[in-house]
């Protein structure tokens, strides 16, 4: 590969996104999956994932693969760490620079807003894995670990919705929505996130750092947001508990306080208005 060349490992809600701006920003990518990717490759082999990385030689590689589906990995546990621990060995081993999306469930979830100097504590499984794959990187030095509270926008067929995305297909059919009043939340919009991977793979920013949207908020006043910008009666979301949810293994606080990437990401307003345009262009 060129000099500035990019492995992009997950073809998710980030991961595609991602690889699309920073081939239009002038990078060579390439794109690694299980399926849908230019290299694909089962992430749970080691094996598989070293001799490929070995042949490409990237100059970064960015993971942001999953499996991240949080409810799912508590049952999962070893299997996950199999994708997200075992890539970070790989990469630590051969050297490469490389940005890995964490998240904010490495923290207790007691409190909100934490900062890269706050101690973590994850309270799931999600949460203990990825802290594994950060000890691994971090430890390595020369890399990036980037927590990432959680991301929103349009996803396709092949992947699960994100809260964004349900809350305005719900509003779209005016349906009731039960949405939990007591998780609280830092959202941010996939744009903002693909837009501070393109700029990390070119200022060559190490150590750890904490990306998140501007407003704490709970789920449910995300969902009335959403179902107001959408035209839907606010009255149609209600409240309940993340116990009754299938978000039960959530901490009570998901949130982060963002670093300075230069730019203020969207509010949930904001993001919410672009998905809504983006689905009547």
């Amino acid at each position: 590969m060129s000099d500035g060349a990019v492995v992009v490992v997950g073809r998710g809600l980030i991961g595609a996104l991602t690889a699309a701006r920073l081939r239009a920003a002038g990078h060579e990518v390439v794109t690694m999956a299980r399926t849908g990717a230019d290299v694909c490759l089962d992430l749970a082999d080691p094996d598989g994932f070293r001799t490929a990385l070995s042949r490409l030689r990237p100059e970064t590689v960015i993971l942001t693969h999953g499996p991240s589906d949080v409810t799912w990995i508590e049952s999962n546990e070893a299997e996950a760490a199999r994708a997200h621990v075992g890539t970070a060995e790989v990469v630590a081993e051969q050297g490469v620079r490389t940005v890995l999306v964490s998240t904010d469930n490495v923290f207790s979830g007691a409190e909100g807003r934490r900062r890269p100097s706050d101690a973590i504590a994850p309270a799931n499984a999600y949460g203990r894995v990825k802290a594994a794959a950060e000890r691994v990187l971090l430890g390595a030095g020369g890399h990036l670990v980037l927590r990432v509270s959680l991301v929103y926008g349009w996803t396709g067929a092949a992947h699960r919705t994100t809260y964004g995305q349900r809350c305005l297909e719900a509003a779209a059919s005016r349906q009731k929505l039960p949405a939990p009043a007591d998780q609280s939340f830092t959202p941010i919009h996939v744009d903002d996130v693909a837009g501070v991977l393109t700029s990390v793979c070119r200022d060559g920013r190490t150590g750890l750092a904490h990306l998140a949207g501007p407003l704490e908020l709970s789920r449910f006043d995300f969902a009335r947001t959403a179902y107001r910008l959408a035209g839907a009666p606010e009255a149609l979301v209600r409240p309940c508990l993340r116990a009754d949810t299938e978000w039960a293994s959530r901490p009570r606080f998901s949130s982060l306080a963002c670093d300075d990437f230069g730019h203020l990401p969207m509010t949930p307003e904001e993001g919410l208005a672009r998905m809504l345009g983006e689905a009547a262009a």
